[in-house]
């Protein structure tokens, strides 16, 4: 088990990230950096904790390939396409130019940050794929 620097520097953003949300939440200063803000900032923090999840099953396994990896890939996949739908109805939204179903005022879904989340989930695929054939490699040799 080796433990490198960007595995320490995810865990330690990640950690320290979910720890000022708590704090925002519990001190409800989120209304002074609007909700919108807030919401994407637990995002991002949401997301770096599961790759540090993964990464530390990739240092433990010492294999590139695992479910887990493939799992938390479909777990951000699913948490930024949650958020291409939620994001829009909160105040302080701002377009990123490309949404699905929009009318004047309303958006139904930002497609920008959707694109972002069928990626991930792509991406959760071929990880799995390349896990399933790292299993056979490794019971053929």
């Amino acid at each position: 088990f080796t433990f490198d620097i960007p595995t320490f520097l995810t865990g330690f953003a990640s950690i320290g990230g979910i720890w000022s949300i708590i704090s925002i939440v519990r001190d409800g200063s989120w209304s002074e950096i609007g909700i919108n803000a807030f919401a994407g900032r637990s995002l991002m923090f949401l997301c770096m904790f599961c790759a540090f999840i993964a990464l530390i099953k990739i240092a433990i396994d010492e294999k590139p390939f695992s479910k887990t990896l493939s799992i938390c890939f479909w777990i951000i996949g699913g948490l930024v396409i949650a958020a291409s739908i939620m994001f829009p109805r909160l105040s302080g939204y701002r377009s990123s130019g490309f949404e699905l179903f929009s009318s004047k005022n309303f958006v139904l879904i930002d497609g920008m940050i959707l694109v972002v989340g069928i990626l991930f989930i792509i991406l959760g695929s071929l990880i799995k794929d390349g896990f399933e054939m790292q299993k056979e490699m490794e019971e053929i040799l």
